[in-house]
């Protein structure tokens, strides 16, 4: 049983997973479950507020989840940050900083200043076409 068979649980009401297995409330992940319902305009009230009530036991979580969003198929890919990482990893190796700081340096340079640092930070080689 993973995260996401928990989501499924909730989302299309079949059964209450944390009556049947004894193991479920170790195998449940609020982190994980709350991320996927705070996807979705109808659901993210009900993840901020589990998320704000992270000390609860996993059982309740669960059921206040399960007895508070109402049934429906919800699709969504996950949600991931849209940043270049190829750029950042050169930004971070030139200037030796963190890949958090090197997201911050991306924000204050010029195309420009880019293509010179990829110009320097050229590691040799090049292709010759015959």
């Amino acid at each position: 049983m993973n995260p996401f068979d928990f989501v499924n649980s909730i989302n299309d009401k079949s059964t209450n997973l944390m009556l049947g297995d004894a193991d479920a409330e170790k195998k449940y992940v609020p982190f994980i479950v709350n991320r996927a319902f705070s996807q979705f305009s109808d659901t993210a009230l009900a993840a901020n507020t589990m998320n704000g009530m992270h000390y609860l036991d996993k059982k309740m979580q669960y059921d206040f989840l399960f007895h508070t969003i109402k049934k429906r198929k919800r699709f969504s890919k996950w949600a991931k940050p849209d940043w270049d990482t190829d750029t950042e990893t050169m930004i971070s190796e030139f200037y030796s900083v963190s890949r958090s700081t090197a997201r911050e340096y991306i924000l204050l340079m010029t195309e420009d200043d880019l293509l010179e640092i990829k110009g320097r930070m050229n590691k040799g080689g090049s292709v010759t076409k015959k």
